[in-house]
């Protein structure tokens, strides 16, 4: 299935490790260009060597801090005066905050918001005026599942991945007019650097028996989902919330 990727300019936030390396090397083998942010410049630049070697695309980085506006400007200027214009926007950075209401402070709820919201509308901003002057652009919104099925001790998180969830599907009704499709896409237990932190082997093993499936999703099955929606085969996609998470929710 040919994607038509080939030489669509695509920010990636959040893209030295993890799930947004695997979008940012899905998209790089469809032809795509590639611009990824990451806080860690020598990840980063890791992570690009790789992506060069493995599918010889061109690949933009750039080390700073998403959830701060100055960087995101740097970046999208950046990307403007190297490429021109933006295609394709994939906003993944985030953090999962843990804490019940009584243990969050004011300062948790803050960067909480600052991260996983306000980072993904301030970037949305600043590529949508690229969009409507191509009359062509997709942004994708990498919420979680605990955004509709809240999860456990992560009261800042449920909150406000829900917020990017519903901010997705209010900003996809005004911007398909000028064929800009947004779309959100909620992983459950993905395979990732941070959840191996998280999870001790047994906590692991607890979490698996809850997921039909009886494993944890791969990140390149999330980036193969991830980029199909990026493409123009995805066209008649828009404003839906894509649970990725093996069958373990509950609701329909």
């Amino acid at each position: 299935m040919n994607l038509e990727l080939t030489e669509k300019v695509v920010i990636i936030t959040g893209a030295s490790a993890g799930l947004g390396k695997a979008i940012a090397f899905s998209l790089a083998q469809e032809g795509a260009k590639i611009a990824i942010s990451g806080r860690r410049k020598d990840a980063l630049e890791k992570t690009a060597a790789e992506i060069r070697q493995r599918t010889q695309a061109h690949v933009l980085t750039f080390a700073g801090d998403m959830s701060q506006s100055d960087d995101i400007q740097a970046f999208i200027s950046l990307v403007e005066k190297q490429w021109g214009t933006v295609h394709i926007l994939v906003n993944n950075v985030g953090q999962a905050t843990r804490g019940t209401h009584n243990q969050l402070s004011q300062a948790d709820w803050q960067k909480t918001i600052e991260v996983n919201l306000f980072s993904s509308v301030q970037c949305s901003q600043h590529v949508i005026p690229y969009m409507r002057q191509q009359q062509w652009g997709r942004i994708i919104n990498i919420s979680a599942l605990s955004g509709k099925e809240p999860a456990d001790a992560q009261m800042a998180s449920n909150t406000i991945k829900a917020a990017l969830i519903n901010y997705s599907k209010s900003l996809s009704r005004e911007v398909a007019q000028d064929n800009i499709l947004v779309n959100c896409v909620s992983p459950g237990l993905i395979e990732s650097p941070q959840n191996e932190r998280w999870f001790s082997n047994e906590e692991k093993t607890a979490a698996i028996d809850n997921i039909p499936l009886k494993r944890f999703g791969t990140p390149q099955e999330f980036a193969d989902a991830v980029t199909f929606l990026c493409s123009q085969r995805a066209s008649y996609i828009n404003g839906i919330n894509m649970i990725m998470d093996g069958g373990s929710s509950r609701s329909i």
